[in-house]
C-alpha cells in the first residue's frame, strides 16, 4: 500500500508539475501572436507612407509670373530639372531692329530676356541675356484700305549665356501668334489725312465760292467739309501700317509645349 501511495503521489506531483509549466506557454502563445499580427497590419502602413512621401516629391510646383490673360503658370520641380508648364506666358524684347517692310519669310529674330526669369517663390530659371531665336513663318504686307502688315513667328530656338543652346515650342501670346500693328493706328492716320486735308478743303471750296461769286467765310464753308470728306476717303483707302520694332521693345510669348531645363 505504501509503494502504491508513493506510485499515486509521484503522479501527482508529475502532473501538477507538467500543468505548471503549460500556463506560460499557453501565455507567451497568446502574448507573441498579436505582436506577430501588429507587424503584419504595420507594412501596409508603411509603403502607404512611403506612397505619400513620393507623391509629395512628384507635386512640388512653382509659379511663374502672370501676364494679361494667363491661365496656366505653373513650373514642376523634378530631381534633375525644372519644367515650365505648356501654356506659361514669358516676357521677352526683340534685341535687333524689326520691321515688316524689310523682313522676309524664313528670317530669323533675335529675343533677349532682358531680366531673370524667376518664379514667384524665388527659384531662378533662365538668366538674363538669354536668347530667343524666332523664324519669320508667315509675313503679309499692308494692303490698301488700311489692311496693316502682319508677320507670324515661330519660336523654335533658346541659348543661354554659357553658349548652351536647345529647343522650345512657343509663338507670340497676343492676337492668335499674330504681331501687326493696332486698327487704332491706322484709323488716326485716316484722321490726319482728314485734318490735314481740311486747308486743301478750304482752299478747293474757295475756288468753287470765287467762281460761283461767293466770297468771306462762305469759300470756307464749302471748302472745309470738302477737304474733311476728301481726307477721310484718301485716308481708309490708302495702305495700312507697316509693324516696326525697336531694340528692348517687349512682347509676350505662350510655351505651345513644356520646356525642360536641365541642371
Amino acid at each position: 500500500m505504501k509503494k502504491d501511495w508513493k506510485k499515486l503521489c509521484a503522479s501527482a506531483l508529475l502532473v501538477s508539475f507538467i500543468s505548471f509549466n503549460a500556463v506560460p506557454a499557453v501565455m507567451a502563445a497568446e502574448t507573441t501572436a498579436p505582436a506577430d499580427n501588429t507587424a503584419v497590419q504595420s507594412a501596409p502602413a508603411t509603403t502607404q507612407q512611403n506612397a505619400k512621401f513620393q507623391i509629395k516629391v512628384q507635386s512640388n510646383v512653382e509659379h511663374l509670373p502672370t501676364y494679361k490673360k494667363t491661365a496656366i503658370n505653373t513650373v514642376s520641380i523634378k530631381e534633375d530639372k525644372v519644367v515650365i508648364s505648356k501654356g506659361n506666358v514669358i516676357k521677352i524684347a526683340f534685341a535687333d531692329e524689326f520691321s515688316t517692310k524689310t523682313a522676309k519669310v524664313g528670317d530669323k529674330v533675335t529675343f533677349v530676356l532682358q531680366e531673370d526669369l524667376k518664379t514667384v517663390e524665388g527659384r531662378a530659371l533662365l538668366p538674363a541675356g538669354t536668347q530667343f531665336i524666332a523664324t519669320v513663318t508667315e509675313l503679309t504686307p499692308t494692303k490698301a484700305w488700311n489692311r496693316n502688315a502682319k508677320v507670324i513667328l515661330s519660336l523654335n530656338e533658346i541659348a543661354l549665356t554659357d553658349g548652351t543652346t536647345g529647343t522650345i515650342e512657343a509663338r507670340v501670346s497676343e492676337d492668335a501668334g499674330v504681331l501687326k500693328r493696332s486698327g487704332w493706328a491706322a484709323t488716326g492716320k485716316a484722321a490726319l489725312w482728314t485734318v490735314g486735308l481740311f486747308g486743301v478743303g478750304a482752299g478747293i471750296g474757295a475756288a468753287i465760292g470765287a467762281a460761283a461769286s461767293a466770297v468771306g467765310t462762305g469759300c470756307l464753308a464749302i471748302g472745309m467739309p470738302v477737304g474733311g470728306g476728301l481726307g477721310l476717303i484718301i485716308g481708309s483707302a490708302s495702305k495700312g501700317l507697316n509693324y516696326n520694332a525697336k531694340p528692348g521693345k517687349e512682347i509676350y510669348i505662350k510655351l505651345t509645349q513644356d520646356l525642360e531645363i536641365c541642371y
